[in-house]
């Protein structure tokens, strides 16, 4: 089926990636491309490929594709917040190059706060862009002289942190019990005895063991529902589950989440 409109998330890191991607198949009804005939000129060019004229083996990320109905989907992976403006600006010159702005609907940035406010992601973003000759809007980039919808959304809505925080408060209502050994591992690792090894392992700084506190605690619970795969299949194969639909969107987080992309994939 040949896509009216192309649209593309940029999002943070894996964990991040792959709960978008869970929401865009289990509640939003899109579905993953499975051959790369079938995808979009602009979406072909964005696959990852082995370099062979630098002869390194190392494979370039490619992101994941969706489809529903006339819209396309693109999931790109930024590896990290700081990232992100730079991952957006090769994507405009894919776009310039092909010449498909009629039909490129817009990016939808998502990125952790982490230990930041938003007005200092927001600001860093700007710099970034300016460095790319990009302006950044409230809700568009201006480039070539052209205006292209980005949508941005910074997790959490209200204080700092992570996907993990809400990625635990999913967990809390589908596997409550596992939930509560989690954060009994959580309490037990965050105690004294173990603070030398989370300063070694982890970091010094005290607020940024809070939060690695939330991954290791989500991490115990991945761990227990795909023993032995990494994070992301837990998410997409038994946390975000379509039976718990109607549960997780009572989450203030989740639905102001759902709304950000039912409301702009359009």
């Amino acid at each position: 089926m040949m896509a009216e409109k192309y649209y593309i998330l940029v999002a943070e890191g894996i964990t991040d990636c792959s709960f978008l991607e869970a929401v865009l198949e289990r509640y939003l009804g899109y579905k993953q491309y499975q051959n790369a005939r079938e995808l979009p000129p602009l979406f072909f060019e964005m696959i990852g490929q082995y370099p062979a004229s630098s002869g390194k083996l190392q494979r370039q990320d490619s992101p994941m594709f969706f489809n529903k109905d006339h819209v396309s989907v693109a999931v790109k992976q930024a590896g990290g917040c700081s990232n992100i403006p730079a991952k957006v600006s090769l994507l405009v010159e894919l776009i310039d190059k092909l010449e498909v702005y009629d039909k490129f609907g817009g990016f939808l940035v998502f990125s952790d706060t982490d230990l930041s406010t938003k007005h200092e992601i927001i600001s860093d973003f700007r710099k970034k862009f300016l460095e790319n000759d990009i302006i950044l809007e409230d809700e568009s980039i201006k480039v070539y002289g052209r205006q292209i919808a980005c949508g941005l959304y910074l997790f959490p809505m209200s204080g700092c942190g992570a996907v993990e925080k809400l990625l635990l408060e999913c967990a809390e209502i589908s596997y409550g019990q596992l939930y509560l050994a989690a954060r009994k591992f959580r309490e037990e690792i965050m105690q004294q005895e173990y603070q030398e090894l989370r300063k070694e392992c982890w970091t010094k700084n005290e607020a940024i063991q809070e939060f690695y506190a939330d991954k290791v605690q989500f991490g115990a619970v991945s761990a227990v529902l795909k023993p032995d795969k990494p994070v992301r299949f837990a998410i997409k194969d038994k946390l975000i589950k379509a039976e718990y639909f109607d549960l997780f969107t009572k989450l203030p987080e989740f639905k102001n989440l759902y709304d950000f992309l039912h409301s702009n994939l359009v």
